[in-house]
């Protein structure tokens, strides 16, 4: 099936960012389809940013969603 397609302007560090996600011969609408896909809760995430905690896990979790202007952690 042949669906149409969209055109995006993205910032350069989030291109970068997504780049990198992307697996070997994955486009990138199979990246946003995994990505959009996962689900989880801020559990599965504690301590990716060091050994802080929760606060500070979810403190940068919300300032990452705001340079990216998403939803409020």
């Amino acid at each position: 099936m042949n669906m149409g397609s969209k055109n995006v302007a993205i910032q350069r560090t989030v291109y970068d960012s997504l780049a990198r996600e992307k697996r070997r011969g994955e486009s990138f609408t199979d990246l946003f389809a995994r990505l959009l896909s996962q689900r989880g809760t801020v559990d599965e995430i504690r301590g990716a940013w060091g050994p802080r905690g929760l606060t500070e896990d979810l403190r940068r979790l919300a300032q990452h969603r705001r340079k990216l202007g998403g939803r409020p952690a």
